[in-house]
């Protein structure tokens, strides 16, 4: 079946890739937030440190600071401190030697870290990837087309090139089919800008300053996106670890996923839109008039859950599969699902 194969490349190396130190609206009227708040703030509380990957921080984790800065947080009796570190897997590190509470990593670094002995647990996800492959090349606005070009990703086998690989395998294409330049980052977008390359994987924010800064005139195409190639691709997680939930700590991870719930009801409210493009310019450092352009897709990419606690099992079984399949993870140490995943962190959260 063509899907597996394609995560066997994606999740394969991106496993890898996650343990050498690489990563780049509560429901749908409000009931989650309500739901949430029967835990009164009276849960938990007290002082927690949460790693988010990127420094700068990442468009993903805009989520967490509008968190901070709405005082959901605070209004629960957490005392949140959002530590940026380089990578996810960084991340990963801190949270298994005890360094930081808990954080955001790749599934597919979450997956490895608990097959090597780690004991993080997933409480909450943000399931859809969103990696996207933009052209600005009139040519050039399929899938079939791309064939015989050069397009700018990051870096052999790091997550754009890993995007790439499994957006082409949808349409029957493959590695010897196209050329790859190694930018990544700002460069791309400079890079597209100039005219120096015409298609690229790129962010959704990445691709609004593409379009922010080009030449009047220029049509900038979006192709396609991982998460419409592959529904099932697992992006990242919210982790802590066994021990935390196994203790009465258990409680403040209860009061964090509450809370997050209402950032994302926060952030899916069109009043809000100019605020959390000024949280988000204020993590990624790109302007506002970038962030409130690039907002909208992250939303309807479904990047932050609307409803549910994001941990799919499906979705989960998939990345899991997929590394064993690569050969990252052996069989016999694979995670299972409710191994590496409590949604009763969220429905304590939530009253659901």
């Amino acid at each position: 079946m063509k899907i597996p194969r394609r995560r066997s490349a994606l999740v394969g190396a991106a496993t890898v890739l996650a343990l050498v130190g690489v990563l780049s609206g509560c429901g749908d009227n409000g009931s989650d937030s309500a739901a949430g708040s029967a835990s009164g703030g009276k849960g938990g509380g007290g002082r927690i440190t949460i790693g988010v990957p990127g420094i700068p921080p990442i468009f993903l984790n805009t989520v967490m600071y509008v968190g901070e800065k709405q005082g959901f947080f605070k209004d629960r009796g957490l005392d949140v401190t959002l530590r940026p570190l380089t990578t996810g897997a960084d991340v990963g590190r801190a949270v298994q030697s005890g360094e930081i509470q808990g954080g955001i990593i790749g599934t597919p670094g979450a997956v490895a870290l608990r097959a090597s002995g780690g004991s993080i647990v997933s409480v909450m996800g943000f399931p859809k990837p969103t990696y996207l492959l933009a052209s600005t090349d009139p040519g050039v606005t399929s899938c079939e087309a791309v064939k015989g070009k050069t397009v700018a990703v990051d870096a052999v086998g790091a997550p754009k090139a890993l995007a790439l690989a499994s957006m082409l395998d949808s349409c029957g294409l493959g590695a010897k089919d196209v050329s790859t330049i190694n930018v990544g980052g700002p460069p791309t977008v400079d890079a597209l800008v100039a005219g120096q390359v015409k298609v690229a994987v790129l962010h959704p924010d990445e691709l609004a300053t593409v379009r922010e800064k080009i030449k009047p005139g220029t049509k900038v195409d979006e192709i396609m996106t991982l998460a419409g190639v592959d529904p099932l691709e697992h992006y990242t997680v919210l982790v802590t670890s066994k021990n935390t939930l196994d203790g009465p700590a258990r409680a403040q991870w209860v009061d964090v996923v509450a809370a997050i719930r209402e950032s994302i009801a926060y952030m899916n409210d069109p009043a809000h839109i100019k605020q959390v493009a000024a949280v988000a310019s204020g993590v990624t450092k790109a302007p506002e008039s970038v962030t409130e352009a690039a907002l909208p897709t992250f939303l309807s990419l479904g990047v932050w859950p609307k409803s549910g606690d994001g941990l799919d099992r499906k979705a989960i079984e998939h990345t899991i599969e997929g590394a064993v399949a690569a050969g990252n993870v052996p069989q016999q140490k694979a995670p299972t699902y409710d191994e590496l995943a409590d949604p009763s962190v969220f429905a304590d959260a939530t009253g659901k």
